[in-house]
């Protein structure tokens, strides 16, 4: 079934005598429910334009999206009012000479560390494409802002697990929002002023992911605490999320072992509460970060172990305390 009115087909064709070179963005698949939606949009698009090439790629369980830039992702069918926002996006991909004001610029070169704004959008809202543009050249410009595009009529399950109710809702790390308009300035403003302890855990992930583990360990060291996000990491679904994790565990109890000891009494609550491979992770960082008190309960858990796994992996947090706690 077309998805394209007559008008909306030309303005396509009108848009792709515009593009000199060929512009290749990735359809991601992740058998979601609505994924045909996205193969069918991604078909009958590349029937009418020969500027725009969509790749496929498998990712990861999540939502299915378009993905323009490592950075930039539409889990959203850019239909309707949000067709002219999409292409002014496509246009600039490539585009080194991104048209943003030079104090925004500045502004913008001080973001070092990831940061993630999630933009709810609905194809009926009046205002939601002026928030794209407005967020779309921050992201375009700066390679450490994650904007992700979210359509809520579309993956309500989504939108209600975010607490979102109404669009345009933009979401910073899972934590400060705006409704309805929001200008570029305050966006950065609220991105450079961030809290590093509030960063949310799939900020920190992205950190990670991009090798910056040893930032995260100098940060809680600065701060003198665990950041609460970082245990989602430690006790993460994925066991390469748990691994980088541990490598910040191994670095804390060589710099900082008083901070790495206060992750013992958090992870001992929490570990029957988990599956064997991250009971496993668990103890093999208290056997890293722990102390006497650790050791202790160590030592009373052994024996309600039943797991080789578990058991194996206590016995060897044990003796590496007992050689930690004699120097």
């Amino acid at each position: 079934m077309p998805i394209f009115d007559p008008q909306t087909t030309q303005l396509i064709k009108d848009w792709d005598q515009t593009i000199e070179t060929q512009i290749k963005i990735k359809r991601i698949t992740t058998d979601h429910p609505e994924e045909n939606q996205f193969i069918n949009f991604a078909d009958q698009m590349s029937g009418i334009t020969s500027r725009l090439v969509i790749e496929t790629e498998k990712g990861e369980k999540g939502l299915p999206c378009l993905l323009l830039k490592e950075n930039i992702t539409y889990s959203a069918l850019p239909l309707e009012k949000e067709l002219e926002p999409f292409f002014e996006a496509l246009s600039q991909i490539n585009d080194k000479n991104l048209i943003l004001p030079d104090q925004i610029k500045q502004d913008l070169d001080k973001i070092d560390i990831p940061v993630q704004l999630k933009l709810y959008i609905a194809l009926q809202c009046p205002h939601c494409p002026n928030v794209v543009r407005t967020v779309m050249p921050l992201a375009l410009y700066c390679k450490n802002i994650s904007f992700h595009i979210i359509d809520g009529s579309l993956f309500p399950k989504t939108a209600q697990k975010d607490g979102v109710m109404s669009a345009p809702c933009l979401i910073l790390d899972d934590d400060f929002r705006w409704t309805g308009s929001v200008q570029p300035q305050e966006i950065i403003k609220m991105i450079t002023d961030r809290d590093p302890s509030q960063l949310s855990a799939g900020t920190l992930k992205t950190i990670l992911e991009q090798g910056d583990a040893a930032w995260i360990t100098q940060a809680m060291i600065k701060n003198k605490g665990i950041f609460d996000a970082f245990f989602k990491l430690l006790l993460h679904e994925t066991w390469s999320v748990r691994l980088g994790a541990m490598v910040i565990v191994e670095e804390l109890a060589e710099t900082d072992p008083g901070l790495a000891a206060s992750l013992g009494p958090v992870l001992t609550n929490l570990f029957d509460e988990k599956d064997v491979p991250i009971q496993g992770d668990i103890l093999y960082a208290l056997g890293e970060a722990g102390d006497l008190e650790t050791k202790k309960w160590i030592q009373t858990k052994l024996p309600e172990l039943e797991h080789p796994d578990l058991i194996d992996a206590a016995k060897d947090a044990l003796d590496s305390l007992k050689t930690k706690l004699a120097t």
